[in-house]
């Protein structure tokens, strides 16, 4: 009687961690008997996943793709935010063919330059502060040529009510830069959707190249007034990351010519506003695709060229994964997660390459729930992961099994 070789598991449990604390504390109130049992039947340990520890600047939280992306590695990985620090700072992003290129188009085409992506300073996605060196470097280029700023509204990864705050430094720094505006804002569920629900993506397409959406006075008006009237999806008091898509002043969308350059870093948010904007194969739907040079922070996918980040690439590849080491070794593995947490399990894990290595399977299990129901729906597809990963147990050809179970990460952020 042959006997099944036994996997080597990686249960990742998203957004649950050790915090002594009671306070606001779902994870230490919890009755949780498993993993009770669990922890006195079995050695464990406590990991950093914040700061040095996991290639963050010094007091930066750390964050599902940066966990992932260790996890992966083996080893510490200088993440995006802090290479993005040294390029911006030493000037050597400046430099770079692609920056270069989108600023020599907007001198050329006599377009405005607009800059789209997060306000925020907790550096999850993006940060404020590299906007704001942008803004000033494109303003020594061209002196005379408009730029328009498109914020997304956290309240996610910043509290639920915090982006006047933000709206108000953006402010001061449009003052200082000159010939500088607000064209439109939206709350992050619209802009930045992972879960392939189009309707949101199209929805701060048409914002943003149409100008189709609320019309407001002012960006800080817009937010006060949806603070006021609106709720969220789940039924809530209106939060940030919820807040309607909204024109402002007499923004009148996006010409032939224009430039456009998304300030979001991390992939999985960013992909399909970008798709919108360049992929012919767009799955949404869009009215209009003016002729405008595009560029995003980073390589948001695998085929996607047009990314700035590209200039420090030596500076941050990763060879030897572990899934590249069991490839290697002609072992089979597994990485399964519902949609929320896919692309963490198999392209963060990987390297941010989305294509699998030999012998990988991916399994993307669809969502049933719209994210901001996630608060009343708390089970979320957890179940449905689990039977999945059981069918696969049945035959059991891999050596290696990565499951990512989101309910800790994703149920949290509703607060």
């Amino acid at each position: 009687m042959t006997v099944k070789p036994r996997p080597v598991a990686l249960i990742i449990r998203d957004g649950w961690g050790i915090n002594p604390r009671a306070e606001g504390n779902a994870v230490f109130a919890a009755r949780t008997p498993n993993i009770d049992r669990c922890l006195a039947r079995y050695p464990w340990s406590r990991l950093a996943c914040s700061g040095e520890a996991v290639g963050l600047p010094d007091g930066y939280q750390g964050s599902s793709e940066v966990g992932h992306l260790n996890m992966g590695a083996g080893r510490i990985v200088v993440q995006e935010l802090k290479r993005i620090d040294d390029g911006l700072s030493s000037g050597e992003l400046f430099q770079a063919a692609k920056w270069q290129g989108l600023m020599a188009s907007w001198k050329g085409s006599g377009g405005r330059l607009h800059l789209l992506g997060l306000l925020q300073d907790e550096g999850v996605h993006a940060h404020q502060e590299h906007l704001f060196k942008i803004m000033r470097r494109a303003r020594n280029e061209h002196p005379d040529g408009e730029i328009i700023i498109h914020p997304f509204l956290d309240g996610r990864d910043t509290p639920p009510r915090s982006t006047l705050e933000y709206l108000g430094r953006l402010a001061l720094e449009m003052q200082a830069v000159g010939n500088c505006r607000i064209g439109t804002l939206m709350g992050r569920y619209y802009a930045m959707d992972r879960s392939r629900q189009y309707a949101l993506t199209d929805a701060a397409y048409a914002c943003l190249v149409d100008a189709v959406g609320r019309p407001a006075a002012a960006a800080e008006a817009a937010v006060k007034a949806s603070y006021d009237a609106d709720r969220t999806p789940d039924g809530a008091d209106m939060a940030d990351e919820y807040i309607p898509c909204h024109v402002i002043g007499g923004y009148d969308g996006m010409r032939d010519g224009d430039c456009v350059m998304h300030t979001n870093y991390r992939q999985d948010r960013a992909i399909q506003l970008t798709q919108a904007f360049v992929d012919d194969d767009y799955a949404g739907t869009r009215a209009r695709r003016p002729r405008i040079t595009y560029l995003g922070f980073t390589r948001y996918w695998d085929a996607f060229q047009d990314y700035l980040l590209g200039a420090m690439d030596a500076g941050g590849g990763m060879d030897k994964l572990l899934g590249e080491v069991i490839a290697d070794a002609g072992l089979r593995q597994l990485r399964i997660a519902e949609t929320q947490k896919f692309r963490h399990v198999t392209s963060f894990f990987n390297g941010k390459s989305t294509a699998p290595y030999a012998g990988e399977d991916q399994i993307d299990i669809p969502g049933r729930f719209d994210p901001a129901a996630f608060g009343s729906h708390p089970e979320m597809d957890a179940e449905a992961v689990t039977e999945a990963l059981l069918q696969r147990l049945e035959h059991n050809p891999y050596a290696f099994i990565a499951v990512n179970f989101a309910n800790g990460d994703m149920v949290g952020h509703t607060g």
